[in-house]
């Protein structure tokens, strides 16, 4: 298929993970932008209409925009295998592997990319780490949710229980002192840098999406050499391509560390992805398109 013959596009938001509301969203501004950019666009929630149910024949291509589980995790890109609909993003097995934390910081560390030391855990008996601050995550979930910064010990089983809430798998690691840099790679290019700034806490949920208390650098100057080589690298190790997003800290010797790779990040006013096409020159309508044109080149 070529580019030229993609006319309609079905845009993929909602689901029933804990980031729906984003995913909606998302859904929307990427929705508006493809009309804005020409294209015939429909919509589809999951829970509001089972595949089953759905006509995916009349669509030329999908957007996805389901953040989270049932969305990144590779169970909507098997789906759109199945109904034979090609889809701006990675592929299943890119996307089974990145949403899981544990699977993709083995993967990078057997590819030589640097994250921070940590080991993944299974039960709330898990000895306790020997230095703090830690941060627990469940492998398998996105927006921050379940995750905890810890630094004393009264706090370690509150953490675990809140994030074995959502996986059974928990990642526990160091925490990393220093910057919050994000690097948008989209279809193998690279675009500008985001630097998340705040004067306390971390970013959690909250900063995402709710609160205006973080700030924003874009593009700054004073970033370490191998940071986007190195953000290449992670998609390369991963197999993956679309719109991805690879998280940095940077430590207090300059030095980056990843902390994950995003395969379906946020489009809403909040994201990240937006701030960095607006920081290049773009509109979200030209972005989406290129996104098209540059999935419909990979079919």
């Amino acid at each position: 298929m070529n580019h030229q013959n993609v006319h309609r596009i079905l845009v993929v938001a909602g689901g029933a993970s804990g980031e729906r509301d984003v995913s909606l969203e998302s859904g929307r501004t990427v929705a508006a932008a493809l009309r804005d950019a020409g294209y015939v666009v429909g919509t589809w929630d999951p829970v509001a209409e089972s595949p089953v149910e759905f006509d995916f024949g009349v669509w030329d291509m999908a957007f996805p925009m389901l953040h989270g589980t049932g969305g990144e995790d590779g169970v909507l890109h098997q789906l759109l295998q199945q109904a034979g609909l090609p889809w701006v993003g990675p592929g299943v097995a890119a996307s089974r592997l990145t949403f899981d934390k544990a699977l993709t910081r083995q993967c990078l560390i057997e590819h030589n990319i640097p994250v921070a030391s940590g080991r993944l855990i299974h039960s709330l008996d898990a000895k306790l780490p020997a230095t703090w601050p830690v941060v627990v995550k469940p492998a398998k979930q996105g927006s921050s949710l379940g995750v905890s910064v810890v630094t004393r010990e009264e706090d370690w089983l509150p953490a675990l229980e809140h994030a074995m809430a959502l996986d059974t798998d928990v990642v526990v690691e160091d925490y990393i002192e220093g910057r919050e840099v994000s690097v948008p790679v989209i279809y193998g290019e690279l675009f500008p840098v985001v630097e998340i700034v705040l004067t306390e806490g971390w970013y959690d949920y909250q900063n995402k999406y709710v609160s205006d208390t973080a700030e924003y650098r874009l593009a700054p100057a004073d970033l370490p050499s191998q940071l986007c080589s190195l953000a290449r690298d992670v998609c390369d190790a991963c197999d993956a391509a679309g719109i991805l997003r690879v998280d940095f800290r940077i430590d207090l010797n300059g030095n980056p560390v990843v902390l994950e790779i995003n395969t379906i990040p946020g489009m809403s006013a909040h994201s990240l992805v937006p701030r960095s096409v607006a920081a290049r020159g773009w509109s979200l309508a030209q972005f989406c398109d290129w996104c098209v044109q540059s999935a419909s080149k990979c079919i």
